[in-house]
């Protein structure tokens, strides 16, 4: 009577390349556009803020991003591994690629639990200290993680729409005026 090998990786290895080879893939198209959503949310809310532009947008839940950014390296070289030798991914102690698996999973950690919160605090901080307050009218419904500061009483308003740089506009007679660059 034969026994049934207990690690998926030797019941199963095609199974377990193919699973391998989905998560690396799934991991990596998560990672990109994690970096993709990071440079097009965080980004510019540091040059708004640099300029002093009237409305700024500050997207709280975006900051968790920069954890899915540090995990995808590790994740994505331990289902290389998985899927080229069809073995799970234990390196020895002593080796270069544990102590990269190590680091990778610490930084992680620590963005999880101490960078995203510290940015987005600081940043928080940043527009208090500039004079920015949190302006309820311009909030889009169902956006509860996003955040408009304005930095003038005057752009607090409830707006008619919002145009693709979710900057809030209003009609004033037969006239569109949007918050925007810096200027409206």
């Amino acid at each position: 009577m034969t026994t049934e090998p207990a690690e998926f990786h030797e019941r199963s290895p095609h199974l377990f390349r193919l699973m391998a080879f989905a998560t690396g893939l799934a991991t990596l198209i998560l990672g990109i556009l994690s970096a993709y959503w990071l440079a097009r949310d965080i980004l510019p809310l540091f040059a708004r803020l640099l300029r002093d532009a009237p409305v700024v947008v500050t997207p709280y839940l975006a900051f968790m991003l920069i954890a899915m950014c540090t995990v995808t390296p590790i994740v994505v070289v331990t289902s290389l591994h998985a899927c080229w030798r069809a073995q799970k991914f234990d390196p020895s102690p002593q080796s270069r690629m544990f102590r990269f698996q190590r680091n990778s999973y610490k930084l992680t950690v620590w963005s999880m639990i101490f960078i995203s919160p510290a940015l987005a605090v600081l940043v928080t901080l940043c527009l208090w200290a500039k004079g920015y307050t949190p302006c309820q009218k311009l909030l889009i419904s169902g956006s509860a993680w996003r955040v408009y500061w304005v930095n003038d009483a005057r752009y607090c308003f409830k707006p008619d729409f919002y145009n693709s740089d979710e900057q809030p506009c209003k009609y004033v007679g037969n006239r569109t005026l949007c918050t925007e660059g810096g200027r409206q």
